[in-house]
């Protein structure tokens, strides 16, 4: 599904984010990216839904080269992608319903269809009683949830987030680890770049554990353990 092949990013500052990263993401996994600020965790993401180009190596996404992808062809690519942001990203002057309807508007999608996949999607993430909320209302957790939402409406069968509970509490960060979780189950292939310990341990996931730009370890249900580099 998600392909790396001897990957490197260097910035146009010099800073080097990845070294020759080699990872292969199959089809309906489950894949925490853990690993020290600054090590490339989110450079990661951005890769895959061709916000950053490599400065070396392939992408691939669903058997095809998005590095080689035309530039007019980059938006088909992110509408099969959900991305969820740390700091939410929500448009302050829209209520849940319209941001998350948002997306279908731009591409077309009839009316008939937004309304049914905005409610599904509402009530999937726990808000179909806030859907005329607006962000300002919510709270942090419903918030992350709201985005969520908007991530999914279109049934993306990729699903990234990055630090989707680094601004919550312990508590809204579990309801939100899980929420993830139930999404996976349906069927997407998630990969969350995380922070959260203790939510990768809860969930026994893959880890990818990341250091100075390259992977120190690949491991299956291993969670993150005490000998991996501290989390920040």
């Amino acid at each position: 599904m998600i392909e790396f092949r001897d990957v490197s990013v260097v910035y146009a500052n010099g800073a080097r984010a990845l070294n020759h990263i080699n990872l292969a993401i199959g089809k309906g996994e489950f894949v925490f990216l853990v690993g020290p600020t600054g090590t490339g965790k989110s450079t990661l993401l951005k890769l895959v839904y061709r916000e950053v180009l490599p400065t070396e190596g392939t992408v691939c996404v669903g058997g095809q080269d998005i590095t080689r992808l035309p530039g007019q062809r980059v938006p088909f690519l992110r509408r099969r992608i959900g991305v969820v942001f740390q700091d939410f990203r929500l448009l302050p002057q829209k209520t849940v319903y319209e941001n998350v309807a948002y997306a279908l508007h731009v591409i077309g999608t009839p009316y008939r269809e937004i309304r049914k996949r905005v409610g599904a999607a509402v009530e999937m993430v726990g808000l179909g009683r806030k859907m005329d909320a607006f962000p300002g209302q919510l709270s942090g957790g419903e918030q992350q949830r709201a985005s969520i939402a908007r991530a999914i409406v279109n049934n993306p069968p990729i699903l990234l987030a990055d630090e989707p509970t680094g601004n919550l509490d312990p508590e809204m960060s579990q309801g939100i680890a899980q929420l993830l979780n139930d999404i996976h189950i349906r069927g997407t292939t998630v990969v969350v770049a995380s922070h959260d310990a203790a939510v990768v341990n809860a969930l026994r996931k893959r880890v990818v554990v990341l250091q100075h730009g390259e992977i120190i370890r690949d491991a299956t249900g291993g969670g993150y353990g005490p000998d991996e580099p501290e989390i920040p």
